[in-house]
């Protein structure tokens, strides 16, 4: 374990990163859905 805390701490922030991105991009596509079912009725 010779990975000190700043690399540990760097390696959480930039997963989380990821993870917010993909978040994103599903929550966006997610609106997409919802505004093209509510525009077809």
């Amino acid at each position: 374990m010779t990975e000190t805390i700043v690399e540990i701490v760097e390696k959480f922030l930039a997963y989380s990163d990821e993870k917010l991105e993909e978040l994103a991009e599903k929550n966006q596509a997610l609106k997409l859905n919802i505004e093209n079912k509510e525009t077809k009725y």
